[in-house]
């Protein structure tokens, strides 16, 4: 896989937060009946232990660690996407410097994370592992680009309410990462964690479920819009897997 920039007309990544017709397909939970229908509910997804990043986030950005020189401020909003039927985490900045969009995809075949990072025209692709634990920390590196470029970028989430991002670049083979940029963000509105105890859980996802949903007179709850919009596409689908799923759950 190489890295390669690509122009608006050949790629979207926006969406609740990304996505892209570019990449490789994504693992989806294939609990449908349909074999050509891939279940939306994320329950068993790779994916689905990121569940506490899913919110809105305030980030405070440095391009040198306690600089206040180039410094900014950005909003920021976490949501799961379904589109094209490709489960993905999305993340997109409102004012932020280092991208519009990033897109956290599961590599199924590789059995890798996929990262997209989208700042107008430009696209980085980076991959990286799973980590046995979340919340945690994850890198993922791009391969070297047309002028030897490799560039990688840290996740990190400390705590339920804070979060960074870290993006480096190195120039040569031989060369070491250097810091770009970082960004600290800090949870703003109410949090959106992996439910437990009595509280209530999305009905997508399994993360703690904040937002009521309808459907024939019954209420449910999901964890953000990308939610709302599945459910609202497929909501029949969407309660009878998650109905099905609470009845294995007993067993």
């Amino acid at each position: 896989m190489t890295h390669r920039t690509i122009g608006k007309a050949g790629l979207w990544l926006g969406g609740t937060c990304i996505v892209t017709g570019m990449l490789l397909a994504a693992s989806q939970p294939q609990t449908s009946a349909s074999a050509d229908k891939p279940s939306v509910r994320t329950d068993s997804h790779p994916l689905q232990s990121f569940n506490p990043l899913i919110g809105s986030w305030r980030g405070v950005g440095q391009l040198k660690r306690g600089s206040q020189k180039g410094a900014w401020i950005e909003k920021a909003t976490c949501e799961w996407s379904f589109e094209n039927k490709q489960t993905s985490i999305v993340l997109k900045s409102d004012k932020g410097r280092q991208f519009e969009n990033l897109a956290l995809k599961w590599d199924q075949p590789n059995k890798q994370l996929l990262l997209l990072q989208t700042d107008g025209d430009t696209v980085h692709e980076y991959r990286g592992t799973m980590p046995d634990k979340w919340p945690d920390r994850i890198v993922l590196v791009s391969p070297p680009d047309a002028d030897g470029v490799s560039r990688r970028c840290t996740i990190q989430q400390l705590s339920d309410i804070r979060a960074t991002l870290l993006f480096e670049q190195q120039t040569s083979p031989s060369g070491s990462f250097r810091r770009v940029a970082g960004i600290g963000y800090t949870r703003s509105g109410e949090k959106l964690a992996e439910a437990g105890g009595n509280q209530r859980k999305c009905i997508v996802t399994g993360g703690l479920g904040t937002i009521p949903v309808s459907h024939k007179g019954e209420t449910f709850y999901v964890c953000c819009q990308g939610c709302v919009q599945a459910f609202n596409d497929s909501p029949d689908e969407i309660i009878s897997e998650y109905r099905a799923s609470l009845t294995t759950k007993k067993k």
